[in-house]
C-alpha cells in the first residue's frame, strides 16, 4: 500500500510495517509471494515467521495474502432504529455470555481462530440476514460492552453464525498515519461500517 509493506502477526497480536518495503521485496502479481531483492531483510522477515522460504523461484517468499474481497458498496447501518424488544434483551445478554467467554482475557490468536469458519459456499446476502443485522445494532448499543471494531465485529458473527448466517471478517490497515481497523462484509454489503471509511484501508486478512 503506497510502498509499504504491512504484516499482522496473528501469534504476537502486532503489526508490522516496512516503510517503501515494496521497493526492496515487491509482491509477486498474482501470487502468494514476495521477491526480496534485499538479503537482510528478507533473513529478518523469515526469523520474525512473517514469510516462508520458497523453493522457487529464487529469493522468493511466501506470504499470507487476503481471500478474494467484492468492492463494499453498500451499508446495512440505518439512521434509525427502534426501541429495543424483549428479544432484543434476550440476546444481549448472550452477546455478553459471548463475550466473558470466548473473547474477553483471551489471546488476539484465539479471538481470531474463534472467527474462523469452514464453509461450503461463501456468505450470501438475504432479507433474513439484513434483519439479524438490524436487530443487533438496535441493541448494540444497550450492552455493557465497548464500541471497539474487533469486539464488534466477534458479537455479530457470532450472532449471525447463531442465526443461519454468515460473513467475512475483514482486517485492514492504512499508513501514515498508520491506522488498523476491522469490519464484516457479505458480498457488497458491509455489515457494521460504512464503504467510504472502509475504502481507506487495505484489507491483509479476511477470514
Amino acid at each position: 500500500m503506497n510502498g509499504d509493506l504491512v504484516f499482522l502477526d496473528v501469534e504476537r497480536d502486532a503489526y508490522v510495517c516496512l516503510p517503501e518495503g515494496e521497493h526492496r521485496a515487491p509482491l509477486e502479481p498474482g501470487r502468494r509471494a514476495l521477491y526480496a531483492t534485499d538479503p537482510g531483510m528478507a533473513q529478518d522477515l523469515l526469523e520474525a515467521g512473517l514469510v516462508q522460504a520458497s523453493s522457487s523461484p529464487a529469493n522468493s517468499y511466501a506470504t499470507p495474502q487476503p481471500r478474494p474481497l467484492a468492492t463494499p458498496a453498500k451499508s446495512a447501518l440505518r439512521d434509525h432504529y427502534g426501541v429495543p424488544t424483549l428479544r432484543d434483551g434476550m440476546q444481549i445478554a448472550v452477546a455478553v455470555a459471548d463475550m466473558l467467554a470466548a473473547y474477553r482475557g483471551r489471546p488476539f490468536k484465539e479471538i481470531v481462530d474463534a472467527g474462523r469458519a469452514q464453509r461450503t459456499r461463501p456468505p450470501a446476502v438475504s432479507e433474513q440476514l439484513v434483519e439479524t443485522v438490524d436487530a443487533f445494532h438496535r441493541w448494540a448499543p444497550f450492552a455493557p460492552t465497548s464500541a471497539k471494531c474487533l469486539l464488534r465485529a466477534f458479537m455479530l458473527l457470532r450472532l449471525l453464525r447463531r442465526q443461519g448466517h454468515d460473513a467475512l471478517w475483514v482486517f485492514g490497515v492504512r499508513t501514515w498515519p498508520f491506522h488498523a481497523h476491522c469490519w464484516l462484509q457479505c458480498e457488497e454489503l458491509v455489515l457494521d461500517d460504512e464503504p467510504d471509511r472502509i475504502r481507506a484501508f487495505t484489507p491483509i486478512m479476511v477470514l
